[in-house]
């Protein structure tokens, strides 16, 4: 699948490094990160970042996902061919060579977690989702807090798949089956 055209002839990462605030830059188009989320939003992504870390935790020494970190907004998320700077609620990477560069995560983690707002519902469900899944991102976990749902999405054959709709509460394994965890 292609990437989504740009709607801006388009800034660069260069030009991003001298903007003030926090932006997202999608293929060439600025995206202004503030004000702050939600304290539901931030409540969420806490939680989350707890299951998740307490997860890798239990599994470390056990072989499996005992390399892998997880990350929290803001953190900046550089995927290869893309003129693009992220910036997810959640990045887990089991690749220490995508941490190599103080200045972010650059390459493909193995998965995503967004939260969806009302100001980047449509960017989340359509244009990162596109992204995500042109730049061979695993598995991509979008949460909706008024719904109190969940939907993680699988890279089969180069296109995401839903592997599993998420009620509030329930268990979900990410990282391909092997990790457990818990939805809000």
């Amino acid at each position: 699948m292609s990437l989504p055209e740009s709607r801006h002839s388009g800034y660069t990462i260069d030009d991003w490094t001298t903007w003030d605030g926090r932006w997202e830059l999608i293929h060439g188009v600025p995206y202004d990160m503030t004000p702050a989320p939600s304290l539901e939003h931030q409540r969420i992504s806490g939680q989350l970042f707890t299951h998740i870390f307490q997860a890798l935790e239990a599994t470390r020494g056990q072989g499996g996902s005992g390399g892998c970190e997880i990350f929290a907004a803001p953190i900046d998320l550089y995927l290869p061919d893309q003129e693009s700077v992220y910036q997810p609620d959640l990045v887990l990477v089991c690749d220490p060579a995508l941490l190599t560069d103080p200045r972010g995560i650059f390459g493909v983690p193995s998965l995503v977690c967004e939260i969806l707002s009302p100001s980047t519902v449509r960017r989340d469900l359509w244009t990162k989702r596109q992204c995500y899944q042109a730049a061979g991102v695993p598995e991509y976990l979008i949460v909706d807090p008024d719904e109190r749902a969940g939907l993680l999405l699988r890279l089969e054959a180069g296109h995401y798949e839903e592997a599993a709709s998420l009620a509030w509460g329930s268990v979900v394994a990410i990282l391909g089956g092997k990790l457990p965890i818990r939805l809000g």
